[in-house]
């Protein structure tokens, strides 16, 4: 077993900060098989800050980690540029071991409504402050639902650019009956669509955030 696992042992020397908070996993072509070895072999309890972006990680591999001692300790979790798609995402979301997640990076990957739909209702997210789902597959289902979660009670920052976003979703948006401490929104490069781009605008609920980047407020600049 030494044998088999020393290559775990190497990355984290060398990924693993001085203060032994942060642990860089990011660009080592980790795919489902060994995202499986991290999750039985790995379980830092200082460490606050994951990267493990830019690898091959899928469904099957992130609900493995979401469900070990790996994921517990976390404050800030960095998953974008992988192969994430909706089952995967539900798994994090439904996780006890995520409880302290702050910051939560998936952009780049395959989420859809579904996977969006469990983040807005996860109760073990609720500390989560910042969500980037940026550049994924998320429809009017998905922006509706984050639109009214009132489980992500302390979520400030949202992005959801360049996903497909259209009318629907884009008047939830415009409501946005939940996520009360919301403060930053970012939803550009989705459908344009004249009318949604128009609610966004005019929206007294949105003029309330610190800062909302849309494409008609881009043009405007």
């Amino acid at each position: 077993m030494a044998e088999d696992i020393s290559y775990i042992r190497k990355w984290i020397k060398r990924g693993l900060s001085k203060d032994k908070k942060t642990l860089d996993f990011s660009n080592k072509g980790i795919d489902n098989l060994l995202a499986e070895e991290l999750a039985e072999n790995v379980a830092l309890p200082d460490i606050e800050i994951l990267y493990l972006h830019s690898n091959k990680i899928k469904d099957q591999g992130l609900e493995e980690l979401a469900n070990s001692e790996f994921f517990e300790p976390l404050k800030e979790l960095w998953l974008y540029e992988n192969k994430i798609g909706d089952e995967g995402t539900t798994a994090l979301a439904e996780s006890d071991n995520v409880l302290q997640l702050r910051y939560l990076s998936l952009y780049t990957n395959k989420i859809g409504d579904e996977g969006a739909t469990a983040l807005a209702n996860s109760k073990s997210l609720k500390n989560l402050e910042t969500l980037d789902l940026s550049f994924n597959r998320i429809g009017d289902i998905g922006a509706e639902a984050l639109a009214s979660s009132t489980c992500l009670k302390n979520l400030k920052t949202l992005h959801l650019d360049a996903n497909r976003i259209g009318l629907p979703g884009m008047q939830a948006l415009a409501k946005l009956s939940g996520l009360q401490n919301l403060e930053t929104l970012n939803i550009t490069y989705n459908l344009v669509h004249p009318q949604g781009l128009t609610l966004l605008d005019e929206s007294k609920r949105l003029q309330s955030l610190s800062l909302v980047k849309t494409d008609i407020l881009k043009a405007e600049d």
